[in-house]
């Protein structure tokens, strides 16, 4: 039997279980360790919310790892807060074998984290990657195809009361999936202000993020007011301009050449539907569609060395680490 392993079972966590409870490539086992009985009630309840697949044959609920005690992983998340990962990481390689994993993001709060993670996982045989899901849709796939050969995209993301300090990454590894860069520069110039997050102990930012790699570029912009949130995607190229509307399910795509306008739909997944098929990708030896640990350690470095600047010089010059998970 295959052991599943998910450690931090909050608010994203506990969906991550409810992907995890449809897997059916073979029997498996699922052990959720979290040092809050609350957020493991949590996983209870959204748990009941899902059919659960015949063949997982077991599931457990644990404070710690020392209590989950599993020697060997077959495949694991880690969907704690950004500042505990470090650790967790560490906990989790010093004391289980692990053959495949699964970080959320951002994955730390520094470049010096980023780095000591690094040189951790280069010491162990497991293989890993970033959740940004994105590069799982399929519109987003199709997309891809259609910019691959443009020599540059361009992409805007704009709306309103998203945390754009916590989501950026998400869409920065949407612009290099579509044919943007790894090695770009970081613009932080038009960020405005810092608010509380409405996770305890973090901090959001409005105004607006850019970046540039060669011929590709992406901004980020969002604002605070009292309208639901909303997030709008552009992107252009020297052919294309591509407007999707994640919320709507929807992409309109404008061929230049011509004028002709093209609507697909474009259905977005949750990440209840997600997870268990990057485990059984994995499992079943290929490459699930996701950025690698080095692929998504690349466009972490810039994006955590530019804000932390930023946090410094709005408002402790001696912060050690980025206040953003």
């Amino acid at each position: 039997m295959q052991q599943l392993l998910l450690i931090g079972a909050g608010q994203l966590g506990s969906r991550h279980l409810q992907a995890l409870a449809q897997f059916q490539a073979s029997d498996v086992a699922i052990t959720v360790v979290d040092p809050s009985p609350a957020a493991l009630a949590l996983a209870r309840e959204r748990l009941a919310q899902v059919t659960a697949s015949p063949q997982v044959r077991d599931i457990r609920y644990c404070l710690d790892l020392d209590e989950a005690a599993i020697p060997a992983v077959d495949f694991c998340v880690i969907a704690t807060s950004a500042n505990c990962r470090l650790s967790v990481l560490r906990d989790l390689l010093g004391r289980s074998a692990v053959r495949y994993l699964l970080l959320e993001k951002v994955l730390f709060q520094s470049v010096a984290q980023l780095d000591e993670a690094s040189a951790l996982l280069a010491a162990f045989p497991t293989r890993t990657w970033v959740n940004c899901p994105r590069r799982m849709f399929p519109g987003y796939q199709h997309l891809r195809e259609l910019l691959s050969s443009e020599g540059g995209v361009s992409l805007h993301v704009a709306g309103n009361n998203w945390g754009m300090a916590c989501n950026a990454i998400h869409f920065i590894d949407l612009w290099a999936f579509v044919g943007g860069g790894t090695d770009y520069v970081l613009d932080t110039s038009g960020l405005q202000a810092v608010l509380a997050s409405k996770r305890q102990g973090y901090q959001e930012v409005t105004g607006r993020l850019a970046g540039r790699a060669g011929n590709s570029r992406f901004e980020l912009a969002v604002c605070v007011d009292e309208a639901p949130a909303r997030v709008r995607v552009h992107l252009e190229s020297a052919n294309y301009a591509i407007d999707v509307d994640e919320a709507a399910g929807e992409c309109r795509i404008t061929y230049k050449a011509d004028g002709r306008v093209e609507t697909i739909p474009f259905p977005v997944s949750y990440q209840s539907q997600l997870t268990h098929l990057v485990a059984q990708s994995v499992l079943a030896g290929e490459m699930p569609a996701l950025a690698t640990y080095a692929e998504s350690s690349a466009l972490h470095r810039p994006f955590l060395a530019g804000m932390l600047d930023f946090f410094r010089g709005h408002d402790d010059a001696a912060l050690l680490v980025c206040p953003i998970t």
